[in-house]
């Protein structure tokens, strides 16, 4: 499986892990405020080709991005996790510098579940 982030680097990644691990295993700056947990949004992407490659939203990540009013194709990375074949994604320039991160970083396997 590949993970292209568009103007960085395209990268093997894992069955099974997020977009936000992948691209913190690969060097690639994600921010991640809540530190992975399917809380603050600031880990979205637009996915600008496959899609069907990553796992469904599911009502955590829905309601995440419903209350920031983004819709499709913007994902949580730390929500979106590549199954199989190739996934292009964008991450958005941000409008302000990135905070500090004070939060533990993303361990392997951390998927929100409410």
């Amino acid at each position: 499986m590949t993970v292209s982030f568009k103007g960085k680097k395209a990268v093997e990644a894992p069955s099974g892990s997020t977009l936000l691990e992948v691209a913190l295993e690969n060097g690639i700056p994600l921010y991640h405020t809540c530190g992975g947990n399917c809380s603050c949004s600031t880990c979205r992407v637009v996915v600008l080709k496959g899609a069907e490659n990553l796992s469904p939203p599911e009502d955590p990540e829905t309601q995440v991005l419903d209350s920031f009013e983004l819709k499709p194709p913007h994902r949580l990375g730390c929500q979106a996790l590549v199954l199989k074949g190739e996934v292009v994604v964008s991450i958005p320039e941000r409008a302000k510098p990135c905070r500090a991160n004070k939060t533990p970083p993303v361990t392997k396997g951390r998927h929100a579940t409410y």
